[in-house]
C-alpha cells in the first residue's frame, strides 16, 4: 500500500493534494517531513516507521479478512468434509492472488526493486496463496474420491499436484520431491504431463494417490482429519474400484499413518497393501478385512466392491 501511495504522490507532484491523497488512501496522518517516498521513510533509521505503520487500521478491511481466512485454512486444519472448497477459493485464496497482482514491483522515483514481495515464494503473501491453493487442491481431490464417478481415474481428474505443490504440502525442499518423481514407476511418485509439449520437470504432474502415500511419510505434512462416517456415507455411491481402493489408503495417509502402518494392521506385506490402494487385486471377501483396519464399514465397503466387480465381469 505504501508503494501504491508513493506512485500517487509522485504522479501528483510535491503538492498538498499529493499528501492528502496518500493520507486518504492509507487512512493515516503522514508526518510533515514526508516528501513522496514513503518506502524510503520506512527504511529511514531516524523515523519511527513501526509506530506510523501500526496506526494503519487494517483489521476491518477486505484485505485483512481474506488473508486471515487463508491463514486459518492452513492453521485450524478442520475435518476434511467440513471444508467448502469453492467458498475458500472465492472468498479468500483468489482474493489474495488478486491483491498480489496489485502490488507494484518498484518504487516510483527511487529505482528500488520490490519484486520479491510478490515473486519470492518465501515471502508471506505468496507463500500463503500458494500453500493454501495446494491444500485446497488436496481437499478437493479427496472430495472427488468419495462418491467418485466411474471415470475417476481417467484424464483430467488426476491433474492435481505439481512438484511445487508437494514441496509446500510436505514442508520439504523441491529437490526432494523431484527426486521422488519419475514417469516409469520406479520412483515413489509416478509423474505425467498434461500435454506432450510440457517439457520441463516443473510442469510435470504427480499421480495424486502416489502423492498422498508419499506425503504421509513426511514429518512436515499435516491436514485435517478424514472422518470415517463421512466416507462410509459415500461408499454406496462410489462407482470406481480404484477410488474405493484409494479411500482405504486415505483413511491412513490423511489421519497420521503410512502404508507401512496399514500393512501391519491388516497383516499383509507392504507391496500387496500398496497395490490395493491403487485399485489392484481387490477382492470382496478381503475387503472386509481392509475396511476393519481402516475404520470403515466392512459390509458397505465389501458389498460395493462386489457390485462393481460384478459389473466389470
Amino acid at each position: 500500500m505504501l508503494l501504491i501511495a508513493d506512485g500517487m504522490m509522485n504522479m501528483l507532484g510535491a503538492t498538498p493534494n499529493a499528501t492528502k491523497a496518500a493520507e486518504a488512501f492509507l487512512g493515516i496522518e503522514l508526518p510533515d517531513a514526508v516528501s513522496g517516498f514513503l518506502v524510503g521513510m520506512v527504511n529511514d533509521p531516524w523515523v519511527d516507521a513501526d509506530t506510523i505503520l501500526s496506526t494503519i487500521p487494517i483489521d476491518h478491511t477486505h484485505f485483512f479478512r481474506t488473508v486471515h481466512r487463508a491463514y486459518r485454512l492452513l492453521s485450524d486444519l478442520r475435518p476434511i468434509h467440513e471444508i467448502q472448497c469453492q467458498d475458500e477459493r472465492d472468498e479468500s485464496l483468489d482474493w489474495v492472488g488478486y491483491f498480489l497482482t496489485g502490488v507494484p514491483t518498484d518504487s516510483y522515483g527511487t529505482g528500488e526493486d520490490y519484486s520479491y514481495i510478490v515473486q519470492n515464494a518465501d515471502s508471506p503473501l505468496p507463500f500463503l496463496h500458494q500453500a493454501g491453493t495446494a491444500y485446497i487442491d488436496l481437499i478437493e481431490f479427496v472430495h472427488r474420491t468419495v462418491a467418485a464417478h466411474f471415470s475417476w481415474d481417467e484424464g483430467g481428474a488426476q491433474i492435481v499436484f505439481t512438484a511445487d505443490d508437494l514441496a509446500l504440502l510436505g514442508d520439504v525442499d523441491i529437490r526432494s520431491v523431484r527426486n521422488a518423481m519419475g514417469p516409469t514407476g520406479s520412483k515413489p511418485i509416478r509423474s505425467f504431463k498434461a500435454f506432450q509439449s510440457d517439457g520441463d520437470d516443473e510442469r510435470a504432474y504427480a499421480d495424486p494417490v502416489d502423492a498422498l502415500d508419499w506425503l504421509s511419510g513426511r514429518r512436515g505434512f499435516k491436514c485435517g482429519r478424514l472422518d470415517a462416517d463421512w466416507v462410509n456415507a459415500g461408499i454406496p455411491s462410489t462407482n470406481s474400484l480404484s477410488a474405493l481402493g484409494a479411500l482405504a489408503g486415505m483413511m491412513f495417509w490423511l489421519n497420521g499413518q503410512t502404508t507401512e502402518k496399514m500393512a501391519d494392521k491388516i497383516g499383509w506385506d507392504v507391496e500387496k497393501t500398496r497395490a490395493w490402494t491403487r485399485g489392484q487385486g481387490l477382492d470382496a471377501f478381503e475387503a472386509k478385512r481392509v475396511a476393519e483396519a481402516a475404520g470403515l464399514d466392512p459390509k458397505a465397503y465389501s458389498e460395493q466392491i462386489a457390485k462393481l466387480m460384478k459389473k466389470e465381469n
